[in-house]
């Protein structure tokens, strides 16, 4: 039950069901208050890390259950890449917890939230690569049969998404992992303070992101494997700065703009690099080969441009 229109949502879970055969769901009949403020908002240095967790998933947690609801019968574009965002955001924040919570129970959340971030992204997926064939249409390339076929499979990923998203049970089975962290974190550290917690965590993902910036740049060519992995961990490094900057000794907001303006550059080349993967591995009947083959070679060549920009910005931070 979900009652709106107040600063929390109050959920009541009454199901019972077995996700993957990992997650068995107890039957519940509990009232879990979501507070509609932003993450970390609530946060002090002498919080302890099992009450820290709290408030930074539960506001999390509720924007992806209310998303999930609108996207049932909605295909908005940008609902589906900000629930997309949010399992993202779970993974970070599970894996900054995850020495309290476990390395298995670790990995059975964010691989399903992996999972759910995949469901909502297919469809944002053929969003981007309409958006570049577009691009591609406008500069000369003549494709428009395929503009119109990637319009197709666009409504096709919308129905698959609406359907695994209603069929998955989003909203019980993340009030279930809250819970279950909830849980554990509060029999093993609820007594702990955050701050040291929080700073090594951050410099556990800060070591990571110079780790995979240096490999990328010892690189005389980047590989497409190496500049994915720079993303990533400069996401999950974004991701714990945003949720933890209320504890942690130092202003960040520097550091989250330049790893955002990073992400930008690096996206700008994901975006395009996975839309001609996603194209390549797609079946066109209706689209002559030659049509599909002059798109793919536009995108190769913006692919290239994109790359050495990301490069140089990839550089800089493993420098």
């Amino acid at each position: 039950m979900v009652r709106s229109g107040q600063n929390y949502f109050f959920v009541r879970l009454e199901a019972e069901m077995d996700m993957d055969g990992d997650w068995p769901l107890p039957r519940l009949n509990t009232l879990f208050k979501f507070d509609r403020r932003p993450a970390g908002s609530s946060l002090s240095k002498t919080s302890s890390i099992a009450s820290t967790f709290s408030s930074l998933a539960t506001p999390v947690v509720a924007e992806a259950v209310q998303r999930a609801k609108e996207l049932s019968t909605e295909s908005d574009a940008e609902g589906f890449h900000q629930l997309r965002v949010a399992f993202r955001k779970l993974r970070a924040l599970y894996w900054a917890y995850s020495p309290y919570l476990g390395e298995e129970a670790t990995a059975q959340a964010n691989e399903e939230f992996k999972r759910l971030a995949a469901v909502a992204g297919g469809t944002r997926d053929w969003d981007i690569a309409g958006d570049l064939l577009r691009a591609a249409q406008d500069s000369g390339a003549s494709i428009e049969l395929l503009v119109a076929a990637a319009r197709e499979k666009r409504a096709q990923a919308v129905v698959h998404s609406q359907t695994m998203i209603k069929s998955d049970h989003v909203e019980v089975f993340l009030n279930d992992a809250l819970l279950r962290a909830q849980t554990t974190l509060q029999s093993s550290c609820n007594d702990l303070p955050i701050r040291a917690f929080a700073e090594k965590r951050v410099r556990l993902a800060q070591r990571a992101l110079r780790k995979r910036s240096r490999r990328a740049a010892r690189s005389e060519t980047a590989h497409e494997e190496d500049l994915h992995d720079v993303r990533k961990a400069g996401k999950k490094l974004r991701y714990l700065l945003e949720f933890f900057q209320p504890v942690i000794k130092g202003g960040h907001g520097r550091t989250i703009k330049e790893l955002t303006s990073v992400q930008n550059k690096l996206g700008q080349f994901n975006d395009i690099a996975a839309s001609e993967t996603l194209i390549r591995s797609a079946s066109f009947n209706e689209v002559p080969p030659e049509v599909v083959q002059e798109s793919l070679q536009w995108l190769e060549e913006q692919k290239c441009r994109r790359m050495r920009a990301a490069s140089r910005r990839v550089r800089a931070i493993g420098s």
